[in-house]
């Protein structure tokens, strides 16, 4: 049977409210790739020394590597349109702030560094909510076509940016350059005036930043699949920001003083991007993560080693291009994996951590190959970083790439609501223990501890603070399996928690158990002792 959908309908464009989030997103990326083309060309003015000029990208890397996990929980709790709001008035303020003292000649290096970090912030503090925004104005079933478009939209960005960076530097300066990036944010702020999500009624309250930090980090180190994601990350960054660092400073030697070239060469990279994004990316799809990730960053290497032999402009360009290409298969895939490997209440935090090891990776690799190429030039460290980029493809031995497209991590709320006769808020802040009893034929019992092994994982990811399993001395055939909460607040999120997928993991434990009724579920409360002494010492003063 064929669907009755048309592509046309599945084209988030269609979505007025997209469309214009899209237009003055485009307009932003490229706003900061002539940002990026006019810093570059600036420094290698002010400073063109190796090290110098790989700061720059130190220091937009470390503000995501700093906030993006922070950024990403405040983005979970608070309103994302607010947040989002605030960082482009940030970022508007110190890009007019740079472009003032540059037309003022009064940039040098170190201010160049400075204002460099405080865009990145801005970028950073952004990141979280500008990903989840960008899904939320579009219906769910064309959440990763939204998503792949403003992807497009920056690799675009990458390509026009730097060339008419160059245009403009060699018509006006860099100051117009980055008065230019300024302006670019102004498209988002409007937007932003006008899109209003609705609000949602929540029977919970919100968490606090620290307790969703907390939870996400739980989160991650529980899921085998997260935590093979940030390996791979770092082990991909740390030796590929060689050649993004140092391409200001490839392009300078080559360009000299001809800003045009300079924005062409620069450009490449993005060029690159957006031909791989448009042509080769869909054509790949039927190939498994991991055979596209390693075949990318091979070509990477290869890329690498190209352009530290060059022998002219043609063959930079096109080792710079290959880079561009090899980058947008190895950042899209690491993406998809990130988005449809855990569950939507946490999905942010978990993104924001990709980006934040995936940057971290960056900014260090950045000063590591920065601090090589000066001592022992530029094909040195261009070459050391493609043989170690080729090394870290070991990683994939162990930690591999799975994304989760085939499990259902939509919530089940299957837990039941116990029946409370207490007063629960005198508990409010004490932990919570659950209880659940099992009664196993003793025979089973190594099949069902591995099955229980499993709900560990679940019950602790989803947000227990302990799990054990316990077995009955004097009664063979019983177990008790106890998990704690931090708060009955936080058991009551942990209902929302369990996904489908998990129910299937916990229905596979149950089926082990052969009483004659259900396994007994028990709910208790910590009592506050302190406020019980209190009490008596009061009555005994009294």
């Amino acid at each position: 049977m064929k669907s009755n959908t048309s592509p046309a309908s599945e084209n988030p464009l269609k979505n007025t409210m997209y469309r214009f989030l899209w237009v003055t997103m485009f307009a932003s990326d490229i706003g900061a790739s002539m940002q990026t083309a006019g810093s570059g060309w600036l420094m290698t003015s002010l400073a063109p020394s190796p090290f110098v000029v790989s700061l720059l990208q130190v220091m937009t890397s470390l503000s995501i590597f700093l906030l993006a996990f922070p950024a990403g929980a405040l983005a979970d709790i608070v309103d994302r349109r607010k947040l989002f709001l605030t960082t482009q008035y940030f970022s508007l303020a110190v890009a007019i702030a740079l472009s003032l003292l540059t037309f003022g000649g009064v940039t040098t290096s170190s201010i160049l560094v400075v204002f460099t970090l405080l865009l990145g912030l801005g970028n950073a503090m952004s990141l979280p909510a500008n990903l989840v925004i960008q899904t939320e104005i579009v219906p769910k079933k064309i959440a990763l076509a939204a998503m792949t478009l403003f992807s497009v939209a920056i690799y675009i960005g990458f390509a026009v940016g730097p060339v008419l960076g160059g245009l403009v530097v060699a018509a006006a300066g860099p100051g117009m350059v980055f008065l230019l990036n300024a302006f670019s944010f102004v498209g988002i702020i409007i937007f932003l005036h006008k899109w209003h999500k609705p609000s949602e009624s929540k029977p919970l309250p919100p968490e606090q930043v620290i307790g969703a930090i907390r939870t996400g980090l739980r989160y991650m180190r529980h899921s085998l699949h997260v935590r093979a994601l940030l390996v791979r990350d770092f082990a991909i960054t740390i030796c590929g920001s060689a050649a993004i660092s140092l391409l200001p400073l490839l392009a300078r030697n080559e360009a000299g003083s001809n800003s045009i070239l300079f924005g062409v060469l620069v450009g490449a990279l993005g060029i690159g991007g957006l031909i791989s994004g448009f042509v080769i990316v869909p054509r790949i799809k039927s190939i498994s993560i991991e055979k596209r990730v390693a075949g990318a960053t091979i070509l990477y290497a290869v890329a690498m080693i190209v352009i530290s032999f060059h022998h002219g402009l043609v063959i930079l360009f096109v080792g710079i291009f290959a880079i561009g290409t090899s980058l947008i298969i190895i950042t899209s895939s690491l993406n998809f994996v990130a988005y449809n490997s855990v569950s939507s209440w946490v999905r942010t935090r978990v993104v924001s951590v990709h980006q934040m090891m995936y940057w971290g990776g960056v900014a260090f690799g950045s000063i590591v190959w920065g601090i090589v190429a000066e001592i022992w030039g530029i094909p040195t460290a261009l070459i050391a970083a493609a043989i170690g980029l080729v090394i870290g493809l070991v990683t994939s031995t162990r930690y591999k790439l799975k994304p989760l497209t085939d499990v259902d991590l939509t919530p089940s709320m299957h837990w039941y609501m116990p029946r409370v006769m207490i007063d629960i808020d005198d508990h409010a802040q004490g932990s919570v223990l659950v209880e659940m009893e099992f009664e196993i034929d003793p025979t089973r019992s190594q099949e069902f501890e591995s099955a229980m092994n499993d709900m560990r994982s679940v019950i602790l990811r989803d947000g227990a603070i302990n799990w054990e399993l316990f077995h009955d001395v004097e009664n063979p055939s019983r177990y008790v399996m106890m998990f704690t909460s931090e708060s009955w607040t936080e058991h009551l999120r942990h209902h929302e928690r369990m996904t489908k997928a998990d129910l299937a993991t916990e229905q596979r434990a149950i089926s082990f158990h052969i009483g004659k009724i259900p396994p007994r579920i028990s709910h208790l409360v910590s009592e506050d002792m302190s406020k019980q002494n209190n009490k008596i010492k009061n009555e005994n003063s009294a």
